[in-house]
């Protein structure tokens, strides 16, 4: 299992985030409306004009229950609500599955969402002590580190990533991209011939 990397302690503030009594709504975007299951899309924004906004965040809620991973209906989410009462939506779906890996990983998606990469840092960090198998928990992780500058811990995570999932193609794009960034040619160029060497 690889080592779990540091840990930021939450900040006074996350235990002091006001709970949003009134989700704030926002236009449903062009590419949340084409979903795959256009017809969860429809008859959201059909509830939406009419004032049932509860009634539509109930509907996505279903069916993300039901599909976790369709990044559509999490963007249909992410145009229907913003700030804390994104969090919340989020917080609400995941009381409804503790048990889904998926659901901890868009409730960080909602902190980074709203300038809380520390705060999303914490719900990962928090599942990689039990769930480790997952690129996508790794790969989320790793981008938070990179937003705060945290550029070590996020190469830490890819690295990690790679060592569970050799072959998982965008770890190691991500990998020679933050080396570049950081003008570590001399890594970068043996990253290069390592994923290389991995994918053949």
């Amino acid at each position: 299992m690889p080592a779990i990397y540091e840990v930021l302690s939450p900040t006074d503030a996350f235990f002091q985030e006001g709970i949003a009594t009134t989700p704030n709504r926002r236009p449903v975007s062009e590419s949340a409306m084409k979903s795959p299951g256009g017809g969860v899309s429809d008859r959201a924004n059909r509830l939406t004009p009419e004032g049932d906004l509860e009634g539509a965040l109930q509907l996505l809620k279903s069916h993300l229950l039901q599909a976790p991973l369709d990044n559509k209906l999490v963007a249909l989410a992410g145009s229907l609500l913003e700030g804390q009462a994104l969090i919340d939506f989020y917080r609400d779906l995941h009381k409804l599955a503790p048990d889904d890996w998926r659901l901890v990983v868009h409730l960080a998606g909602a902190y980074s969402q709203t300038g809380k990469d520390s705060l999303a840092v914490v719900q990962l960090q928090k599942l990689l002590r039990s769930e480790t198998d997952h690129p996508e928990v790794w790969m989320e992780l790793a981008n938070c580190y990179k937003r705060l500058d945290k550029s070590e811990l996020a190469l830490r995570a890819l690295y990690s990533l790679i060592d569970i999932q050799p072959n998982y193609a965008p770890a190691h794009v991500a990998r020679l991209r933050y080396l570049l960034d950081a003008k570590d040619l001399e890594e970068a160029t043996a990253a290069s011939i390592f994923s290389l060497e991995t994918q053949d």
